[in-house]
């Protein structure tokens, strides 16, 4: 942190990078796969559960 210049009291924080923008955008592409991957998988084992109760049990 820096002292303000000017009348301003208090004190400014530098602005910081927190990564590139190149980064940023690879890592919320690897979420929204993940995400879909998740979707997908939950879906299959809903659909597997479903299709397995409904099936008559075989004596």
């Amino acid at each position: 942190m820096i002292r303000s210049p000017g009348p301003e009291a208090g004190f400014v924080k530098r602005s910081t990078p927190y990564g590139s923008l190149r980064l940023i955008r690879a890592v919320a592409a690897s979420l929204v796969i993940a995400v879909l991957v998740l979707s997908v998988i939950l879906t299959l084992a809903v659909a597997s559960t479903q299709s397995s109760i409904a099936m008559p049990f075989a004596h």
